[in-house]
């Protein structure tokens, strides 16, 4: 009796088992792949393996794995075999061919992380940086049958807990933590974008407003202008940020640079390529780790570089975002590829488009993710006011800087001519009162009495 007490317990136990793999997907093999060589940004690839587990249910979504609480700031998901993208809607990649029980589909995750690093203490003008990395692993609703983490860093790797390292590689399969030296510079900004259209001018000026932060670790003495003086004349490394890099268009005119004080006479632009041309933007202070720095900048394109125009509507076609500001590894020697470093995070955008007077039926027909929302603005010398597009976006991810915003409006002619006549009858109707008030007398009268004898 006790026998088969104990045989009806394993067969139990058996189908419990068996029901509890056949519910659904199964992770069989997960491969993540994080590079920490472009700091302040975490660029992340999960490779896995999905079998359909279940003995009839077919599968249309998969719900893609978590890693960390860090904030996300672009996220694609693809087949691995074809190439084909797959749509992602709330956290779930639709597949493009449902998964039918017994088939297996590797999928390929690419993620661009907002940060992740952090500095390990304070350090010397002049002396290594050192981050840290907490290696966690991936979790999913799906089981993972087997997993790894694989971490590559740009400097030598210092520290190590539950890691096997090989170079600058790094391999967990547990939690770990990895400690490794990393000189670059790293950058984190809130950053503001204005486009002021002008189709009287045919100008298209654009103003961008930065404030910008190192991320760098926090000196662990004060400011020490001697030894600045002696790495730079020594030409030896340390942890400054003397020059700022901005890529603007080869037809730009009229640059400026002012920050809370005045005009940054310091900055230079130099031609680097057909295309486009390089501002150089010389800060009035080295920026050491945790320094704040303040700055505008501005200049002017031709208009009919932009617009499009069919009959009254009108098609404005700008970049979402300039070219990020990025960072010098020197002050002396300056390269293309410093200038298309990605090396400033974007924690906060704002992108305003200031449309001319006039324009109405204002739609946003292209624009990457973000809030988007119309409001009104009186201008110098409005008389109606102009609409204002204003797109905002979190955790920006590199990529946006390439995307464009596509604004649509109707103008029609007579717009053109609204505030020149708003103004010449402004200033006809001071010219009659100011000739009608002097024609007046506002003084008291006086008359002439004679005097009787």
């Amino acid at each position: 009796m006790r026998i088969q007490w104990l045989l009806a317990v394993f067969v139990l136990l058996g189908v419990a088992a068996a029901a509890q793999q056949a519910t659904g997907l199964v992770n069989t093999n997960l491969i993540r792949t994080v590079s920490l060589a472009n700091l302040p940004y975490v660029m992340e690839q999960i490779g896995v393996v999905v079998q359909n587990d279940h003995s009839s249910k077919v599968f249309k979504t998969y719900t893609l794995p978590a890693v960390d609480a860090l904030p996300l700031s672009s996220q694609q998901a693809f087949e691995r075999k074809s190439g084909v993208e797959l749509n992602i809607v709330d956290g779930k990649a639709v597949l493009k061919k449902p998964l039918q029980p017994g088939e297996k589909l590797s999928i390929n995750v690419e993620r661009v992380l907002y940060t992740g690093a952090m500095p390990v203490g304070r350090v010397g003008q002049t002396e290594d940086q050192v981050w840290e990395w907490p290696a966690q692993m991936v979790s999913s609703v799906y089981p993972i049958r087997k997993q790894k983490t694989v971490v590559s860093v740009p400097g030598e790797i210092k520290q190590h807990v539950n890691a096997t390292v090989e170079g600058r590689k790094a391999t967990f399969v547990a939690p770990g933590v990895i400690r490794f030296k990393a000189n670059g510079v790293q950058l984190m900004a809130t950053y503001r974008r204005e486009y002021f259209v002008s189709h009287w001018a045919n100008d298209l000026n654009i103003l961008d407003h930065y404030d910008m932060r190192s991320l760098a670790p926090q000196p662990r003495a004060s400011f020490d202008k001697v030894s600045q003086l002696m790495a730079k004349f020594m030409k030896t490394r340390d942890n400054f940020v003397k020059t700022l890099l901005v890529k603007v268009p080869r037809e730009a005119r009229e640059m400026y640079v002012v920050d809370e004080i005045g005009n940054v006479s310091t900055s230079l632009v130099a031609s680097a390529r057909e295309e486009f041309k390089v501002m150089q933007l010389r800060p009035r202070y080295p920026m050491l780790g945790g320094w704040n720095y303040t700055w505008w900048h501005g200049y002017s394109v031709p208009l009919t570089g932009y617009l499009r125009t069919e009959g009254t509507k009108y098609r404005l076609r700008v970049p979402f975002m300039g070219s990020i500001a990025g960072c010098a590894e020197s002050q002396d020697q300056l390269t293309v590829a410093m200038a298309e470093a990605r090396n400033t995070l974007v924690s906060q955008y704002e992108l305003r488009v200031v449309l001319p007077e006039g324009a109405h039926d204002v739609s946003v027909r292209a624009a990457p993710t973000g809030d988007i929302r119309l409001v009104p603005l009186k201008y110098y010398l409005d008389s109606t006011g102009r609409t204002v597009v204003v797109v905002e976006a979190r955790n920006v991810a590199p990529g946006m800087a390439d995307q464009d915003v596509l604004v649509e409006y109707e103008y029609p002619g007579w717009a053109l001519w609204q505030k020149p006549m708003v103004v010449g009858g402004v200033v006809f109707v001071l010219f009659m009162l100011a000739s009608l008030v002097n024609r007046l007398h506002l003084g008291l009268a006086t008359r002439e009495a004679g005097i009787k004898s």
